[in-house]
């Protein structure tokens, strides 16, 4: 090709760019594989100076390999700076709130009294749980760190205060069990389904800590299992009747019930009294029965799982 030739396409080439004729990378590829590389680094249009385009210029000099330091350099510089929004300050604001309440309580937090303790937990937890509420929409990851701030505050400041004022494990138990509630009910607030996982799971793991003595007591294998089948067959009807109306949350009980039918098993763990071998050869028989129950009805679990 001569030069004229060349010259005049890479004229045009850059008129389209001026123009908004072709998009920003393709001219810039265009031009970079017509002037071999050559090509001195031009900013862009005022009318495409945006992150896009920036950023498109930026990949095409790397794609090339030639003056990517400099169209990276001008790529950062001429990225717009968001403008400041009433969210933003207000969202500065608490967060810097939040600090300074957090060093200041960890200072002087033992020099409450317990009833202002469980206040001020229940006060950051209350925090928290609104903010994820507020950002559910605008900012999903701020959300989840919310709700993960507020269970995490729920569960060990309640435990703390209960342990103050010297509570029973009943007590305890039980207001682990509120919380896995408050868990399962905020799952349909937020429509976040691993919040409904986390307070089923913890359900079932205080209903095996709350009977593993009764079940301790004169054990039986059919008596482990009466504590756990009934509960695993209820969870697992639930979820397929609610299959046509509510598949998201129908797979959520489906599994968790799944999980129960083994719950009798892994709580014979901790029964000193009951033989290993037993719990081998129940493990065995469930596993055959629940995959073939699981094939059967693969259908349903490909959807729930998202096989």
């Amino acid at each position: 090709m001569d030069d004229q030739r060349k010259r005049t396409i890479i004229a045009e080439i850059e008129n389209w760019r001026r123009n908004n004729l072709l998009p920003e990378h393709y001219c810039i590829f265009l031009l970079n594989l017509y002037t071999e590389g050559d090509r001195p680094q031009t900013p862009a249009p005022a009318a495409r100076g945006d992150r896009r385009g920036s950023s498109s210029d930026t990949g095409a000099g790397t794609a090339t390999g030639k003056g990517s330091a400099a169209s990276t350099a001008y790529a950062y510089e001429s990225r717009p700076i968001s403008p400041v929004t009433g969210k933003m300050v207000l969202a500065w604001l608490l967060g810097a709130f939040v600090i300074a309440g957090l060093i200041l309580l960890a200072f002087h937090f033992n020099r409450f009294q317990t009833p202002m303790q469980i206040t001020i937990f229940a006060c950051f937890a209350l925090v928290f749980y609104i903010l994820g509420f507020a950002f559910r929409r605008s900012a999903p990851p701020l959300t989840h760190l919310f709700l993960g701030l507020s269970f995490l505050i729920l569960i060990a400041g309640g435990i703390y205060c209960i342990k103050q004022l010297n509570g029973s494990l009943p007590l305890i138990l039980v207001y682990l069990g509120i919380i896995c509630i408050l868990l399962s009910m905020s799952a349909f607030v937020f429509g976040f389904s691993y919040l409904l996982y986390c307070g089923m799971f913890g359900l079932a793991i205080l209903y095996g800590v709350a009977t593993v003595h009764r079940v301790g007591e004169d054990y039986s294998w059919w008596k482990s299992e009466l504590y756990w089948v009934p509960l695993a067959c209820l969870l697992t009807g639930m979820g397929f009747l609610m299959n046509a109306g509510n598949p998201k949350w129908a797979g959520v009980f489906a599994v968790c019930g799944l999980m129960a039918f083994f719950g009798a098993e892994i709580q014979s763990l901790y029964i000193p009294e009951v033989k290993r071998d037993v719990i081998q050869l129940l493990l065995f028989i469930k596993v055959f029965i629940a995959s073939a129950f699981f094939f059967v009805t693969r259908g349903y679990w490909y959807k729930w799982l998202r096989l």
